[in-house]
C-alpha cells in the first residue's frame, strides 16, 4: 500500500532509536561498578607507639550476601602483600607472626577493623583491608606510623660519649631496629657512620651515590664493631 513504510525500512529507523533509549535507561555497562560496601576511612594514617595496642579501622556500609575480609601488609618496594588475617564475619584465621598478635575488633556487625597488640617497630607500614564478595572486590589502604624520630648527632665520639650525647638531648642511642625502621619507613638518608646501642657503627642510605656507600642499592651500611674507645663517629639517637 502506497504511503506505508515497508517493514525493513521501519526497522531501519526504529532500531537505532530503541537501542539508544534502552542504553540511556540502563546506563553505560562499562561504567557500572555495582554497589560499594566498604566505607572510606576517616583517617588514612594511624599513629601509635611501640608496645601499644592499636586499631586499623575498616567498616562496611552494608553487608554483602556472602563475603570475606582479608587484612594484609603491603611490603614496601615489593610487589607482594603478606596476609595477616582472613574472616568470613563469623570466624577468623591469623597468618604469620603478626597474625598471632592481631584480631578483629567487631564492635558491631559491620565492623571489620583490625586490632594489633604489642606494636613493634617492624609493624610500621602500609596495610590493606580487602572485601572479597565474589563479584567485585573492594579495598581500603591505611598507613601505621610509629611515634618516635631517629636523628643523627655529628662528632668524633667514643661509644660512651655517644650515650652521653643522646642523653643530653633527652634520647637514647638508637638500636639497630630503630635505624632500619627509620630508613625503611621514613626514608632516613644520612651519609655518616654513627654508633648504635649494640656497639656497631652504621648509616642509612635511601639514595645511593658514589661517595656514600658505593653500592647501587639503598640500605643500611655497616662499619662493623669498632673499638668502643675509638672516637671517630657520630651517633644515632632515638627519642620517644
Amino acid at each position: 500500500m502506497q504511503g506505508w513504510l515497508s517493514f525493513p525500512t521501519l526497522c531501519h529507523f526504529l532500531l537505532p532509536w530503541a537501542f539508544t533509549t534502552l542504553h540511556k535507561a540502563l546506563g553505560d555497562p562499562a561504567s557500572y561498578r555495582g554497589p560499594h560496601y566498604l566505607l572510606p576511612p576517616i583517617h588514612e594514617v594511624i599513629h601509635s607507639r611501640r608496645g601499644a595496642t592499636t586499631t586499623l579501622p575498616c567498616v562496611l556500609g552494608t553487608l554483602p550476601p556472602s563475603y570475606k575480609v582479608r587484612w594484609s601488609k603491603v611490603e614496601p618496594g615489593e610487589l607482594r602483600e603478606t596476609s595477616i588475617l582472613i574472616t568470613n564475619g563469623l570466624h577468623a584465621r591469623g597468618y604469620g607472626a603478626l597474625g598471632g598478635r592481631a584480631r578483629m575488633r567487631r564492635a558491631h556487625r559491620l565492623d571489620a577493623s583490625l586490632v594489633i597488640a604489642g606494636v613493634l617497630l617492624e609493624d610500621e607500614g602500609r596495610y590493606r583491608c580487602e572485601l572479597i564478595n565474589g563479584i567485585e572486590d573492594e579495598s581500603v589502604a591505611l598507613t601505621l606510623r610509629l611515634e618516635g624520630q631517629v636523628f643523627f648527632v655529628p662528632g668524633r665520639l667514643t661509644l660512651s660519649e655517644a650515650h652521653a650525647a643522646c642523653r643530653r638531648r633527652g634520647a637514647v642511642v638508637a638500636k639497630v631496629g630503630h635505624l632500619y625502621a627509620a630508613w625503611k619507613f621514613s626514608g632516613l638518608d644520612q651519609c655518616d657512620g654513627g654508633w648504635l646501642a649494640d656497639g656497631s657503627v652504621r648509616f642509612p642510605i635511601t639514595t645511593p651515590r658514589p661517595r656514600c656507600g658505593g653500592l647501587p642499592d639503598p640500605g643500611v651500611r655497616s662499619f662493623g664493631f669498632p673499638q668502643p674507645q675509638q672516637a671517630s663517629y657520630g651517633t644515632y639517637c632515638y627519642s620517644e
